[in-house]
């Protein structure tokens, strides 16, 4: 009886635990927001998205051989 009552209460423990990891990656959203700098240098792109939404810029192209825009990713 004590090995089936240890294994029910692992198999709890594991669901739960797994709710608890899925409520929190819905509760982690991230925004992207396109500053137009043409054209984009990282370095300009990364000071101009931290001061303002505390994110990250990077220089992305939308297509092969179109100029870079400086996309902010950050927490919404």
């Amino acid at each position: 009886m004590a090995k089936i009552s240890c294994s029910y209460f692992l198999i709890l423990m594991l669901v739960l635990s797994v709710f608890s990891v899925v409520e929190k990656a819905k509760g982690d959203k991230r925004c992207t927001l396109i500053i137009d700098l043409s054209p984009c240098y990282p370095h300009d792109c990364r000071l101009n998205c931290y001061p303002e939404r505390n994110g990250v810029g990077e220089c992305i192209a939308s297509k092969v051989g179109s100029t870079p825009n400086c996309v902010c990713t950050y927490d919404c």
